[in-house]
């Protein structure tokens, strides 16, 4: 059988946010045909991997070594080069994930920064997205929106090239599309959550529910303003966020708690509108299920265009019905295949609109529920997961790699990567240091 490694780029916990979630299902289903290995960056985990058919290390950097110079492949994401640098000299074919554009991301969640450091920060971020364009011999993006943003940064570093385009005109050896997925097998309730057990939910109460965490690049407050429109007619509709933060480390939550703000302000707080911390993974359908409409805002941005949010394949697999801003590759799948509706950035009598009437009309909730069930086949994870699957099967170096192909491309933000995130870690710990003193 053939060797995998698989580098996770955040913990694996019962709390955990997409990339954990991400690796650990491609372990699950590649570990169906090949002999694999999981590494997890957190030393400790209380995740359950019994039964599981693939190995674990748990952020022991010795034994990931070993491991990397024992496998046939590697897949790594984020900056597992600047964590692990002996990957960048190691000779093994190496899948590297780039299903986030980080800089496109970052864009939105430093906008709370000062100007120079967003600079700073960006130019680092993007000597890292370089460097992986440099090192990778087969890249995986979300969609192929997105595999052609990463074909023009590839194409100008010259990955695209004579050599890569002989050996594949539309680049499928260089680049495939394996989005996120969800669970093969179907959602099943284990407890009653929410109606009738959360303070100010009723049995009778229709849910709204925000899957995942409440990000500085989302548009939460939209939904907010939305949500006061349709509480000054309606009680019994209720708005409840899964997660607010990061659930393992710290994170900026300028716009969460602007959210709680707000809903505290329109007297919704704890009333029609609910902030929990944070869910974990196994019991998140026991959320999903008892909602009857899920929902994401954000704005038509830069990052929406490339986007590919995660959380609402946990729509897809609990089969409900959704409200989303138009814009993304998600808004244009529900939307072309009826299974909710879309509404205009900012638009929140709009959107408003939309939520009382997927929620009233039960002949349209119902031709919404249905469509789902015809699309989402195609999202289970033991899909999504095949284009990795065949490298994994027959992986190999790049031939531009081997024939030394001049890539337009050399690493010199290394130092200024990491002196940037002291200086910020500094300033944090001043500012504590102020506040201390103040008190």
């Amino acid at each position: 059988m053939k060797k995998v490694l698989l580098i996770s780029p955040d913990t694996i916990a019962k709390k955990m946010t997409g990339p954990g979630i991400r690796y650990f299902n491609f372990a699950v289903e590649l570990s169906k045909n090949f002999n694999v290995t999981l590494y997890i960056p957190n030393s400790k985990t209380d995740f359950n991997f019994q039964g599981q058919k693939f190995n674990l290390i748990k952020g022991n950097k010795d034994k990931l070594i070993v491991s990397a110079y024992d496998s046939d492949s590697i897949v790594v994401q984020g900056i597992a080069f600047r964590l692990y640098p002996f990957l960048k000299k190691i000779k093994k074919p190496i899948v590297v994930d780039i299903y986030d554009p980080i800089t496109l991301e970052n864009l939105e969640l430093r906008k709370f920064i000062s100007l120079k450091d967003r600079l700073t920060y960006h130019e680092t971020d993007l000597d890292l997205i370089l460097e992986q364009l440099s090192l990778g011999d087969y890249f995986i993006c979300s969609s192929e929106k997105q595999k052609d943003y990463w074909l023009g940064m590839l194409a100008a570093i010259n990955r695209v090239n004579p050599i890569t385009y002989n050996d594949n005109i539309q680049m499928k050896k260089l680049i495939g599309v394996v989005p996120f997925g969800f669970d093969n097998k179907g959602p099943i309730k284990t407890k009653q959550v929410l109606k009738g057990v959360w303070p100010n939910i009723n049995k009778e109460d229709k849910v709204i529910i925000w899957g995942g965490g409440i990000w500085n690049w989302f548009d939460p407050l939209t939904l907010i303003e939305a949500m006061n429109v349709i509480c000054k007619k309606r009680k019994d509709i209720k708005l409840f966020f899964m997660g607010i933060g990061h659930p393992n480390m710290k994170c900026d939550i300028t716009v969460a708690e602007e959210c709680i703000k707000k809903s505290k302000e329109y007297g919704l707080f704890n009333k029609n509108i609910f902030f929990n911390d944070w869910v974990e993974y196994s019991e998140r359908q026991n959320f999903l299920m008892e909602a009857d409409l899920g929902v994401s805002t954000y704005f038509n941005n830069l990052e929406t265009r490339f986007s590919f949010r995660t959380r609402i394949l946990d729509y897809l697999w609990c089969e409900l019905p959704m409200a989303l801003t138009r814009g993304d590759y998600m808004s244009e799948l529900v939307e072309s295949n009826k299974l909710g509706f879309c509404y205009n950035e900012g638009e929140y009598d709009e959107l408003a609109s939309i939520i009382i009437k997927i929620l009233d009309d039960k002949e349209i909730y119902k031709l919404m529920k249905f469509n789902i069930k015809m699309i989402k086949e195609q999202f289970m994870w033991n899909n999504v997961t095949k284009p990795l699957m065949d490298f994994c099967s027959n992986p190999y170096i790049s031939s531009d790699k081997v024939k030394k192909v001049k890539i337009f491309y050399s690493s010199n933000g290394l130092i200024k990567y990491y002196l940037i995130r002291i200086k910020s870690k500094i300033k944090s710990f001043i500012k504590k240091i102020i506040k201390y003193k103040l008190i």
